[in-house]
């Protein structure tokens, strides 16, 4: 017996948790990228920790984009 993939076991935790609360929130999609040293691995990171806070600047955000899938996002 093999051990799953990485794929196998992002796509079975996707499909579990979207069962779990009824919509899916995924991107359909996903990149894999090995990290080959400290400094990209720290860029990586910065770059996944600051992210959300600019969510609001993104070209795609609307002020409902949260509010249509998750009613406690209005009230954050």
């Amino acid at each position: 017996m093999r051990a799953p993939t990485i794929s196998t076991i992002i796509n079975q935790f996707k499909g579990y948790v979207t069962k779990q609360i009824g919509f899916s929130v995924w991107q359909k999609l996903f990149h894999d990228h090995i990290i080959r040293d400290e400094a990209e691995y720290k860029r990586i990171w910065q770059y996944i920790d600051e992210n959300p806070a600019k969510w609001t600047e993104d070209k795609y955000y609307t002020n409902d984009t949260l509010s249509s899938r998750c009613p406690e996002a209005e009230n954050a």
